[in-house]
């Protein structure tokens, strides 16, 4: 067994890639931290880090391993508070896109915690590096197209996508009474899906607008929030528009949706298939999704 100070000294320096702030974490000197990752290096006969000037970066081992030792660490915590009081906040570690969290699961997380009120929520919504540290994730929603092959995940939604626009506009001078009357609208687009348009337009029968015009936004909150405010007609997609279609925010104008194959899918880390607060999110999260 390594040496337990060495290690939850590598685990610190290596969430937060400076020794500095390790030692603040753990109420050391830097030098003591240093000297403790030395010590662990020397142990597995392998650097941890690669050190540069004023900066750290993990080698490809502390890649592999930072994971696993933050995920000891935790369970150590869970289990400490699971002894000192049952009733104890427990840590769910959840990571989701970055549109998936801001448009559908945050405003529906008061509703989870009014089922689950001892669960802590540590929400990653980011869209870069998915297989980065996946240890150190419970739960994992993410967006794929076809489909999962996890013996672990479950479905939660599959996309449709159509053209949303903001009431206003909807009543304006131009009207939107059918899928031509887009011409003399200015399209929004999402970068990630510079297909919608032509794809609906095609679907719709429509072969005289030039799908390409219009602004382009990088996120698709971005390209919705300009929809809201009337700079134009965006192509939502199912679940991320729900939400606005709900309050008014956004409206369908036309009576034509095209499937997608992308779908969200909900993916349980094997080892907290069995965790009671996991199965909790599990059951109120597909609940939810059959809503929709």
């Amino acid at each position: 067994m390594p040496p337990l100070n060495a290690l939850k000294a590598c685990e610190a320096a290596a969430r937060h890639l400076n020794f500095t702030k390790a030692s603040e974490e753990l109420n050391v000197t830097q030098a003591a931290v240093s000297h403790q990752v030395r010590i662990l290096e020397e142990y597995f006969g392998i650097p941890m880090f690669n050190r540069h000037h004023r900066r750290l970066t993990l080698t490809d081992a502390g890649r592999a391993y930072l994971p696993r030792l933050t995920q000891a660490f935790d369970l150590i915590a869970e289990g400490y508070a699971d002894l000192r009081n049952e009733d104890a906040f427990i840590r769910l570690n959840i990571k989701a896109p970055s549109s998936f969290s801001i448009q559908w699961l945050v405003p529906r997380l008061t509703v989870f915690q009014q089922q689950c009120p001892h669960v802590d929520i540590r929400l990653c919504a980011q869209d870069n590096d998915i297989d980065f540290f996946p240890e150190a994730f419970d739960v994992e929603i993410r967006y794929l197209l076809g489909e999962m092959d996890d013996p672990n995940s479950r479905l939660l939604f599959r996309e449709e996508i159509f053209p949303v626009c903001s009431p206003k506009l909807l009543d304006g001078e131009i009207p939107l009474n059918e899928p031509a009357d887009l011409e003399q609208h200015t399209l929004l687009h999402i970068n990630f899906y510079p297909e919608d348009w032509g794809m609906w337009f095609e679907q719709a029968g429509v072969g005289d607008i030039d799908s390409e015009r219009g602004h382009r936004f990088d996120q698709s909150g971005l390209t919705l929030a300009a929809a809201v405010h009337g700079l134009g007609v965006a192509m939502g997609r199912t679940p991320i528009v729900n939400q606005k279609l709900a309050n008014g925010s956004l409206v369908e104008p036309f009576d034509s949706r095209l499937n997608s194959s992308g779908g969200y899918w909900l993916i349980i880390k094997a080892s907290m298939e069995t965790r009671n607060h996991v199965e909790e999110f599990k059951k109120w999260i597909l609940q939810e999704s059959s809503l929709e």
